[in-house]
């Protein structure tokens, strides 16, 4: 379902009646916020960032996003403010940025929500758009709350 989230007007959430998981469609792309209904994001939030958008400096915003790696500068700080492509499919959805101009290398994140448990699965793909190989990883980055913690499998 689409909806606002703090001065992002283009985000979409999903929810199960438990949990619920916001991401943004207006940078990325990125999951800015994953929690129970009613209760505090257990994703990281930059203060400052949030609702901003376009520009070529990159921003940390917080929540949850997919970096190349090894990490280098410029080519891993390519900025994600630009909006991204969104399908709603069946509990989830499927976020791709456009190719980034200055790596060749599309990101994109397909996010389901399990109909019954408190959680959600991420699959990451990152797409080569080049007339060459490229040697590189995925590189999930997650930013937490302060005070929180996660447990993954």
């Amino acid at each position: 379902m689409k909806t606002e989230y703090r001065g992002w007007p283009n985000c979409y959430r999903l929810t199960n009646g438990q949990v619920d998981l916001i991401a943004t469609g207006d940078v990325g792309p990125r999951i800015i916020r994953f929690g129970f209904i009613g209760e505090a994001n257990v994703l990281g939030e930059i203060e400052g960032q949030i609702g901003t958008v376009g520009g070529d400096t990159w921003r940390l915003y917080g929540g949850h996003r997919l970096w190349h790696s090894p990490e280098a500068k410029p080519r891993t700080y390519h900025p994600d403010n630009s909006p991204v492509r969104v399908d709603e499919k069946r509990h989830g959805l499927t976020l791709t940025q456009d190719t980034e101009s200055t790596t060749g290398i599309q990101k994109t994140l397909e996010v389901r929500l399990s109909p019954d448990a408190n959680h959600a699965t991420v699959v990451h793909h990152l797409r080569n758009d080049t007339l060459w190989p490229v040697e590189l990883a995925a590189w999930a980055l997650t930013v937490m709350a302060k005070g929180g913690f996660a447990i993954i499998p």
